[in-house]
């Protein structure tokens, strides 16, 4: 009786895993590698355009509270203004470096090319015409993709990861700021900081 349970249990079922059909599960893993450089890359980029915006609508509060000010005050909330900038200039010139990776890391599997063309696309949001070639070929190429391959996993991180990396990209523009200050160089148009 143990063996023929085993033995049903091993055997493939049409509808698994929330009804998917186990043909499309074993077309899907034919594509998929676990250890695909472009899908590793893709989450760290995610994840550094994740704390990038974070810090960005930070930067824009304290931007509003500085201009706002009119008290003595506001000398604190520059500071803390110029780390913001600053911080918020460290996050997106980190993920430029991810992107700047992007041609020399190889997509190991159909998700990988998935992958490296979500952050081509992804990363010229702010283009000035997106209906100008090629955009509407690519994002077709990758509507197609997606049809075909799947989506690569785009897990939103922890928030407790995204508050660490925001702390980091602030630590690293702090220092930056202090050291301006001793040199004597640090003003409100100068470059933004994060209050701690």
């Amino acid at each position: 009786m143990v063996k023929g349970m085993i033995g049903a249990a091993l055997k493939p079922t049409e509808h698994r895993n929330g009804g998917r059909p186990a043909k499309r599960r074993e077309r899907r893993r034919c594509f998929e590698t676990p250890t695909d450089p472009a899908i590793a890359l893709f989450a760290a980029w995610q994840r550094t355009q994740r704390a990038s915006l974070i810090l960005c609508r930070l930067r824009q509060r304290l931007e509003s509270r500085v201009l706002d000010a009119a008290c003595p005050e506001a000398k604190v909330d520059k500071e803390g203004y110029s780390i913001a900038y600053q911080a918020e200039v460290e996050a997106a010139t980190a993920a430029l470096k991810l992107q700047d990776k992007l041609p020399q890391t190889p997509a190991r599997s159909l998700l990988g090319v998935v992958a490296k063309l979500e952050m081509i696309v992804d990363a010229d949001r702010d283009i000035e015409d997106p209906t100008d070639f090629p955009w509407p070929h690519i994002a077709s190429v990758l509507h197609d993709l997606k049809k075909t391959a799947g989506s690569p996993p785009l897990e939103r991180p922890d928030r407790s990861v995204v508050q660490a990396d925001c702390r980091h990209y602030q630590a690293m523009a702090a220092d930056l700021v202090g050291l301006q200050r001793q040199t004597g160089s640090v003003g409100l148009g100068e470059g933004p900081v994060l209050g701690r």
